[in-house]
């Protein structure tokens, strides 16, 4: 069993727009998705089980959901772009779990000494515990990869990953910092790009193409606080949105002393 995550609040937003049918039939298709291993397939069985409650017209629900981007149809198979990315994390975990979880009893049990009909027996280690209080826990140049990009998520993890790059990647911090707020930038829907963590451990630097640029502070600014700034410009501001922009003030607050963003748009954005 693989476990996702769930975020009720962004799917009750983002079905606010949608006929109360195909709400319905959205609810059950994520869930769907996510039992069948991402394995949907578009067919009629598929569609008239789905609309099975009601009877519904599932040609005009199918439609309307392609049309408002909730799902697309890809190899024959229904999908969506959050359980894309929650079951690939998911699965990631897990192989990194169930890979540690190998590791830890090959290193409890394997002893070179013991004979071939030795039974493991789990003892006490008896080894007195310590506290480890250096705060030094980041590499200096993981600091600077982190000091550098525009989504600050995960940085236990992110430090996790960056330390297991190849060490010509670990000394080239800033490059790898532009990677991915180049990738991270590009992305139309922030909430679908993936932490940092996962971006590198995805290897996905070596799918971007490495142009220098300079940024003024300026540019830094307007960057950070882009979803912001174009949440306020569409008039998309969500529950999410307010979240984020909370958990990311020091970004928010730069942008309105810059002129950015108006008083009564950061007074939307910070307050319920």
């Amino acid at each position: 069993m693989i476990f996702v995550k769930w975020f009720p609040d962004d799917i009750l937003n983002g079905c606010s727009l949608l006929t109360w049918q195909s709400e319905l039939v959205y609810y059950r298709l994520i869930n769907y998705i996510y039992t069948s291993d991402n394995n949907l397939f578009d067919d009629d069985v598929t569609w008239q089980v789905l609309t099975s409650k009601f009877n519904g017209n599932y040609s005009a629900i199918k439609d309307e959901l392609i049309k408002k981007k909730k799902i697309y149809i890809q190899d024959g198979k229904i999908k969506n772009k959050g359980c894309d990315k929650w079951l690939l994390e998911a699965k990631t975990n897990f192989e990194i779990n169930s890979e540690r979880g190998k590791r830890g009893a090959e290193a409890r049990w394997n002893k070179k000494n013991a004979p071939s009909n030795a039974q493991a027996i789990a003892t006490i280690n008896h080894k007195p515990l310590t506290i480890n209080y250096n705060k030094n826990i980041y590499s200096k140049n993981f600091k600077i990869f982190w000091d550098e990009i525009v989504n600050k998520v995960s940085k236990g993890d992110g430090a996790k990953h960056f330390s297991r790059l190849e060490e010509e990647w670990q000394n080239q911090p800033e490059k790898l910092a532009q990677l991915y707020n180049n990738y991270y930038l590009a992305q139309d829907d922030k909430k679908f790009a993936k932490q940092p963590a996962y971006w590198l451990s995805a290897r996905k630097y070596e799918d971007q193409k490495y142009e220098p640029k300079v940024y003024s502070r300026e540019d830094e600014i307007k960057d950070k606080a882009k979803m912001f700034i174009d949440a306020i410009k569409e008039n998309k501001i969500t529950d999410f949105t307010k979240i984020w922009a909370k958990k990311n003030k020091g970004d928010v607050d730069n942008a309105l002393q810059l002129g950015l963003i108006k008083q009564e748009d950061y007074n939307l954005l910070m307050h319920d």
